[in-house]
Formats: structure tokens, sequence, C-alpha cells
């Protein structure tokens, strides 16, 4: 072959390689995606309103499916994947083996839910009797939920109704062997209907998707979620349940960011408009649950910080060697104190060498230590105030704020005690509060419609972290304080005994201490103004029990450096 002939094919050869060098998007008013169908249908809204107001954008929302997006993604070609799933180790290897790093971030969930008639026996479905009810084999033949799991009872099965969109079914079968849903569902014009029908007829189930069963929740309907067991326990659909990944029939969306594409200021920008409020309310408008402040926190910090790898669909693990030195300072709100120190002791026996220093001072003198940047943590329970988040900036100290649980308050009285069912805010601060030292002396005195019977007020003593909160929620002013006229015990097995078998008896404690207590003691409904509440793990979970409370550690990511 010619020296010229050679110079052209390897030309030729060069002009082909182009489209592949190129197609990426390289400038920034151009911007690609691809990926999940599902996740499209957040997306191209989103990107539509974007390139509205961004004319002079092009973003392109193409659909070939997860596995698709994530091939084109490691292949160096795509901005942005979307995804349904978190990327595997394959294509995770893949990704490394083209150099090719990114960014996960989270946009919410997609989750479908067995509905029943409140009245319903029926609370909680293994997976395996999930599978029992929906197979295809069971088209015809389960009529009776005791052939579904004996555990269950003779409980007559009746009619299975679904939307005409398939979606919540669709997804209902991933966890159903062989993927595929019996057929004789009753198809209804809409998952309204279908549960409408179930109200109508108790014995009867719907498939919907979580989102449609809570706008029937906040209409007030009389239905119910069943629980799903993928294992020993009962999960409840939850938001807090589809973050840790605990229930079973829902997935995660997410959108996978190639790092070098950061590099374009357009496409930064266009995402910071997809972690913004305006693609939360498309993503809630289309359907889907949108995931909590923590994950879109974690999303900002992910990006701007270029964090590379698995954050949400792996937990990751850190080798930190048994040798390392230092000190970790943790302050914050008192109800946060037991769970952090308890962790710190579990912690300190394999690190001897690091000192963990605890201190409970409130959520204001948390925040403001954090922001100054001398403690590396706090518990609270609140976010930060603009002029906390003002602070920090000034001090570059950049604050991740996680979830640790919801704690709560319960009251408890005597199983007696047939009157005080349901107390409102104000009947508990008259019963507690140090206004009513030496007045309140009956039960008559906290409402007149209540019978003369004497009061036992047993409490917790001072310092307790269930008598600030519950202060906190029924008594107005500033650090208000309990009366002192009670009789004080600070074991909770010993205050729930001794309201049991006094007939005037009320104590209150924390939710887990209930839990352990397992007293004969009744639990009391609360009213905040929305009426009467009890306290469960899903009213706790939610915070439409009154005296609720969320916990949150908040995290001083530039401690991460040591």
């Amino acid at each position: 072959m010619s020296y010229s002939r050679r110079l052209i094919s390897a030309l030729l050869i060069a002009l082909m390689l182009v489209p592949q060098i190129f197609s990426h998007a390289q400038t920034a008013n151009a911007i690609s995606i691809d990926g999940s169908n599902i996740v499209s249908q957040v997306i191209k809204p989103a990107s539509d309103a974007y390139i509205a107001k961004h004319p002079d954008v092009k973003v392109d929302v193409q659909v070939s499916g997860t596995t698709g997006g994530f091939e084109k993604l490691c292949n160096g070609i795509l901005d942005i994947n979307m995804a349904v799933r978190g990327i595997t180790d394959q294509e995770a290897a893949a990704c490394t083996a083209k150099n090719v790093k990114y960014v996960e971030t989270l946009l919410g969930f997609d989750a479908s839910v067995l509905v029943v008639h409140s009245g319903s026996k029926i609370t909680c479905l293994s997976v395996d009797e999930v599978g029992k009810l929906l197979v295809p084999a069971a088209t015809g033949t389960i009529k009776n939920w005791n052939q579904v799991g004996a555990a269950q009872g003779d409980v007559v099965l009746g009619t299975l109704f679904a939307a005409q969109d398939t979606r919540a079914r669709d997804l209902m079968a991933t966890i159903v062997p062989g993927s595929t849903l019996r057929t004789d569902f009753t198809v209804t014009s809409s998952a309204t209907e279908a549960m409408d029908k179930v109200i109508a007829a108790p014995d009867s189930v719907a498939i919907v998707t979580y989102a449609e069963y809570q706008t029937a929740q906040a209409a007030q309907k009389t239905i119910r979620a069943l629980d799903i067991k993928p294992s020993t326990t009962c999960i409840t659909p939850s938001l807090a349940n589809f973050e840790e990944a605990r229930y079973p029939a829902a997935e995660s969306l997410y959108l996978y960011i190639n790092i070098a594409s950061l590099d374009h200021p357009g496409v930064n920008d266009f995402l910071t408009y997809l972690l913004s409020s305006d693609t939360q309310s498309v993503l809630t408008s289309k359907g889907f649950i949108q995931a909590g402040e923590t994950a879109y926190t974690r999303n900002r910090n992910y990006m701007a910080a270029r964090q590379a790898g698995r954050t949400f669909s792996r937990i990751q693990s850190v080798n930190v060697s048994p040798d390392t030195q230092g000190t970790v300072t943790i302050d914050g709100a008192p109800i946060a104190a037991p769970a952090l120190k308890a962790v710190a002791e579990a912690f300190q026996p394999r690190y001897t060498k690091i000192t963990v220093k605890t201190a409970a001072f409130g959520d204001n003198v948390g925040y403001s230590k954090l922001c100054a940047g001398s403690v590396d943590a706090i518990g609270a329970t609140r976010p930060l105030s603009d002029t906390e988040a003002s602070v920090c900036a000034s001090n570059k100290v950049q604050p991740l704020r996680l979830m640790m649980g919801t704690g709560g308050v319960v009251l408890l009285v005597s199983a007696k005690n047939t009157f005080a069912t349901c107390l409102s805010l104000a009947q508990i601060a008259t019963l507690f509060s140090d206004a009513s030292n030496g007045k309140v002396k009956k039960w008559s005195d906290v409402d007149a419609k209540f019978p003369a019977t004497d009061l036992l007020l047993l409490t917790p003593p001072d310092g307790n972290n269930a008598t600030d909160l519950l202060l906190a929620r029924t008594v107005k002013g500033v650090a208000p304080l309990r009366r002192r006229d009670t009789t004080d015990s600070d074991d909770p097995l010993y205050r729930a005994a001794g309201t049991a078998v006094a007939e005037g008896g009320i104590t209150y404690m924390t939710y887990a201490e209930y839990k352990k207590v397992k007293s004969d003691a009744k639990l009391v409904q609360v009213d905040g103004g929305k009426g009467c509440i009890a306290p469960t793990d899903q009213t706790l979970a939610d915070e439409s029990y009154p005296l609720s409370q969320r916990v949150y550690i908040v995290l001083n990511t530039t401690a991460f450096a040591r």
C-alpha cells in the first residue's frame, strides 16, 4: 500500500471516530439524557419547563431503558442517565474501565400497595403470601385468605380491583414469582374508583400506587394499605421505609450524572433546576413520591463535591485503622443525646485512641457551635434558620442533615379509667405544668366533664427528655416548667405499674420506653386540633401524632477531611 493510500485510510478511520468522540454533549447549551421511561415522565416535562426559560439550551431526552442508559453513560457519551434501580457491579466496572466517574442522585420513589377496607382483619402479608395471592395460577382458585396463608384465618377473599393504568400492577409484579399477575382483576377507570369499590365491598382488595393511596387517605376514606413482610418484620409503606429500601414493592428514581459533564456550566445550571422544588412538584404531579429533604440536600452536596460512586443505592463502608487518633465532638438537642451517646459507646471499644465528647445544650447552641466549626456533629430537632445558614456559609461550614428517626411522648392511664381516653394539649398542660401546683388535684379540675377522682401524677425526675417534649408541645411560653407536687421516678416500669393500679393515675414516657414496658396501663389518644390520634409507629413516623418529633444528626462535612 502506498504512503498516500495509508494516509487516506488513516484519515478515514479518524473521521469515522469523530461521532463517537463528540457525540457526548461538549457544549454548554447541549445536554444529553437517556435511560428509564419511568423517570423520563418526570424529566421530560421538567426539561420542557427549563427550555421555556432558557431557549438557547438544547436538552435531548431519549428513552433506551435503565440498562441502555448505563451503557451509554459508561461509554462516556451521555451527560445524565435516568434509572429505576441502582447501578450494578458490572455496570460500575464498565464505567471504571472507561474512566467514567458519576454522581448518583435520588429524585424520589414509586411504590405499589395492596389496599383493604379499614375494618379488614388482614394487616400484613409476607412476600410469599403476596405471590400466592397474585400469581397467574391464583386466577379463579384463591377464594379465601387461608389459601394465601393459614395464619390469615378463614376470611372470604372478595374481588380484586385495579385501575386501567397498569403502573401499580407492574410494580407489584416485581415481587411476584415470574413477574406476571393473575388475570381476573376487575379493572376500573381510576385508582379512586378501585378504592371506592373496596369501601363498598369490605372483603375486596385493590392495587394502587402509594401516591394514589395517600390522596385517598387525605380524603379520610375508610381504607388502609397492607404491610408487606420481606423476611421477619412487617414493613409499612412509608417514605422512611422507601428511603431505607425496606418496603419490597417500591423502586427508587435515580439520576446518574457524568462528572465530566459538570465542567459545562449549562449542565450544572440544568441539574440545579432538576434538584429544585420545581422538579419536585413535577414529580408529585406525576404520581411519584418525592424523596425527603435530607436526600435533596445530599444530592446538592454530592454534586458540589463531585462525590463519585454509589451513595444512595448501596451503604458505603469506610475502613478506618484502629490505631487512628483524634477527637470527635458532638452537641445539640437533648432528645438526640442518648442515641448519639450509645453510638459513641459502641464505637470506642474498637477505636480506643479516638475520644468522643458528647454534650446536649440544645438546638440553638448546637447550631451555633456547628456553624462556628467548633463541633463535628450535632443532634437537632429542626432545620437551620436562615441566619444560621448564613453564618455557616461565611465560615465555609457545609452542614449535612440526616434523619435519625422519630421520637414521641405517650401518656398512660389505668385500664379502669373510662373517661380520659383522649386528652387535648390544653388538658395535658393543665395536668403537668407548674401553674397547676397545689391547684389541680382531681380529674374534675382538668375538665368539668371528668369525675372528681383523685389524681395520681407519676412523672420522671428533672432533666428528662420526655418532660421537655411534653411541655414544649403543650405549655405556652418560653422554657415551661413542670409541676412539683408529683410522685417522681426515673423507672418507666415503676410509673406504668403504679398507673395501672390507680384509677386516677396518669404518667408519661417516651414511646420507645412504652414499647419495652408492656404495661397493663392503656395509652391515651391526643388531640392536637385535628381529632384524637393514637401513638403508633405510623403516626409517629408521619408526625400526625401531636407529641411526636423528628430527630436529626447534622454533620459538619468539612470535618470529613479528618
